[in-house]
């Protein structure tokens, strides 16, 4: 009996994480620092758990923002730039770097509410540079 209950909580968790969908965001090390959780409205997660940022559309792009109302950067072909156009963070593959083996996430907080966005500035040429401020000093910034 135990073993079968076992099973079953097992399955349970594969179904419940295969239908998840999420994109983890690398820092400029390749460590897993972020993700975004697109069942959640494409909020944007530290690894612990802590919800800082989202994304939002505007005029086709799409930009960053901060549950503090501010604008952070645009998040374009995986990659998350800051308002310099450099990179502050990416998703496998959308760079040339190494990533490393992802870790276990912490359990999400319930996300706040949504501010109004500001109107976001004009977008920069975007450089082939990351940025010196790391991935998860960038996302909270936007912590609320």
């Amino acid at each position: 009996m135990s073993k079968k209950f076992n099973f079953l909580i097992l399955l349970l968790f594969v179904a419940f994480t295969a239908n998840a969908q999420e994109t983890t965001l690398f820092d400029s090390q390749g460590n897993a620092r972020a993700y975004i959780d697109y069942d959640d409205d494409a909020t944007i997660y530290l690894w612990n758990g802590k919800a800082v940022a989202f994304l939002e559309n505007d005029g086709g792009d799409m930009c960053v923002f901060g549950f503090n109302g501010n604008f952070l950067g645009w998040y374009e072909n995986g990659i998350v730039r800051d308002e310099n156009g450099d990179a502050v963070g990416a998703r496998d593959g959308a760079t040339n770097m190494i990533t490393n083996i992802e870790p276990i996430k912490s359990i999400q907080e319930i996300s706040p509410i949504r501010p109004i966005t500001p109107i976001t500035p004009i977008k920069p040429i975007f450089s082939n540079s990351w940025s010196s401020e790391s991935l998860t000093e960038f996302l909270y910034s936007g912590k609320n």
